[in-house]
């Protein structure tokens, strides 16, 4: 368009009119094209928003007669894990909805019946007054058809939302009861000693502040939003960096930077329950979106509702870094400061498994994280989470929980699950298990809502023709940054106010080994 100016401009001595509305003429073409592509954009984003996502496609694997069959098993489990789950309700209108169907199937038995009938009629001779009846009868099935499919619908929802709140089964070694519960599996390093016994043990809150590394966002963002600032903001990148290479070099993970946004019904299929409690995720307005709370989710996705995975791609290990976004937070003691708030950093492992191998992974996950917070040189104690405590996904689950000197007490710093096939059968993640590999669908059959291709228990050799079977997925926190930069400078503290930078974070630090309040800098 400027090189067009410049020659027109060039050529004004000659003829300034033909000029000027030349460029005129090109101006309003090219605004035309740019509107028409505009206008077009528009278009393909509107009819983008409009197609249905693919998570919305996907069906959970229910098996409601399998509930109904074990209807004391599951009752036990609910009120082993204190879930809120209407059990008699959802058989009730289990009982409704069979009744239902089975008219439903009936009267579209005799619409298909009329129609054929309807159709030989066409092709031969036809009796008009027969003909007539059968249109008749055709109307009254129609309406009734129209009524009976909107009772269909409704209790199949009703039931399915509700079959969807049941929990996981319970692994056989898990405490029963409240958090009180929780049996200590493991103590591992010691309590620091770098303080004399008379000195005051600072909170992180006033560490962060005479260090300079922790400030307050209320005034940008509102409460329970916070920046990292100098060496706090290089501890985050210090410690980011160093779980996610650890992972994907030592360990072979698989490293991935997932997105912050993620589709409701996925969060759900993870067992977050994203509608009917709100106050679990923060939501896009008019969007069918929400902020993520956990990478756990968006690692979940990669893998939905594609075709089954081979066998020899199992286990596929994945560890994401991501922001994630609460809008709970608790209250006390417990969670001032940094140790609760609403946006925060985190590394997390994410592993999809054969179900004869993820009892070992939760192992491993747990001995991964034992290893990254021994080099931190924390305290901690590793604890086998009660009934009570466990997540609707979760079949076992480990917690980790680091000395907090300020409160004289242990607060959780990670955890990791074995959600065995909970997720997967929302998600349709399955694996095609190879020839000559023995198979036993049920060797892990903890999920009591088991799927059409997985009810049945059986051992072969050939399993050639065998349909392809759900996986189990595990996840694990390998670092909450917020929760170990508090642990760091609480427990790193000296008696000149300074903090002790871990060793195995200086090297991302310029080799820095300690940082200094802001009055001796």
């Amino acid at each position: 368009m400027l090189k067009l100016f410049k020659n027109i401009n060039n050529g004004c001595n000659n003829n300034n009119k033909i000029n000027l509305n030349l460029f005129k003429y090109y101006t309003n073409k090219v605004q035309q094209q740019q509107s028409q592509k505009n206008i077009e954009l528009n278009q393909q984003e509107q009819q983008q928003q409009q197609q249905p996502h693919i998570i919305n496609q996907i069906k959970p694997r229910i098996d409601f007669q399998f509930i109904k069959d074990n209807e004391n098993l599951i009752k036990d489990n609910i009120i082993k894990r204190k879930s809120s789950v209407e059990l008699d309700k959802l058989i009730k209108n289990y009982d409704e909805y069979r009744i239902i169907k089975k008219e439903l199937d009936s009267f579209r038995a005799k619409r298909n019946e009329i129609a054929s009938k309807m159709k030989s009629m066409i092709k031969g001779k036809t009796n008009e007054k027969e003909r007539l009846d059968l249109v008749e009868q055709g109307k009254q099935i129609k309406e009734e058809l129209i009524v009976l499919e909107d009772k269909h619908d409704y209790y199949f929802n009703e039931i399915t939302s509700e079959a969807l709140k049941i929990p996981n089964n319970t692994h056989p070694s898990v405490p029963i009861g409240e958090e009180s519960n929780a049996t200590i599996i493991k103590m591992v390093g010691d309590k620091p000693n770098y303080l004399k016994p008379n000195e005051l043990i600072k909170d992180h809150l006033e560490l962060g502040e005479s260090l300079g590394v922790i400030k307050s966002a209320s005034k940008t963002t509102g409460h329970k939003y916070y920046y990292f600032t100098r060496e706090g903001a290089m501890l985050e990148m210090a410690l980011s960096y160093w779980a996610f290479s650890k992972l994907t070099y030592k360990y072979g993970f698989q490293s991935v930077i997932t997105p912050d946004l993620i589709h409701p019904n996925l969060a759900e299929a993870c067992g977050f329950q994203a509608r009917s409690d709100a106050d679990q995720l923060f939501w896009i307005k008019d969007r069918d979106l929400c902020l993520s709370a956990t990478s756990e989710i968006p690692l979940a996705g990669m893998y939905s509702n594609e075709e089954p995975l081979n066998s020899n791609e199992l286990p596929i290990k994945m560890v994401g870094y991501s922001h994630c976004f609460r809008p709970e937070v608790g209250r006390g003691l417990q969670n001032k400061g940094i140790y609760r708030v609403h946006q925060f950093s985190k590394v997390e492992m994410f592993i999809i498994s054969k179900p004869n191998q993820s009892n070992q992974l939760l192992e491993d996950l747990l001995n991964i994280q034992i290893e990254l917070f021994s080099e931190l040189g924390l305290h901690f104690r590793v604890l086998d989470m009660p009934s009570e405590d466990l997540g609707a996904p979760a079949y076992r689950k480990y917690d980790i929980e680091v000395w907090i000197p300020s409160k004289q007490e242990y607060g959780e710093i990670s955890s990791t699950s074995n959600c065995t096939d909970y997720q997967s059968k929302r998600l349709n993640i399955k694996y095609q298990p190879n020839k000559d590999e023995p198979i036993n669908q049920h060797e892990n059959n903890f999920n009591i809502i088991p799927s059409s291709s997985s009810s049945s228990s059986s051992s072969s050799s050939d399993s050639i023709n065998s349909p392809p079977l759900f996986t189990h997925t595990l996840n694990g926190t390998a670092c909450a940054i917020p929760r170990l930069i508090l642990a760091i400078l609480e427990n790193n503290q000296q008696s000149d106010g300074s903090v002790l930078i871990p060793k195995v974070l200086q090297p991302f630090m310029n080799n820095q080994k300690v940082i200094l309040p802001l009055n001796k800098k």
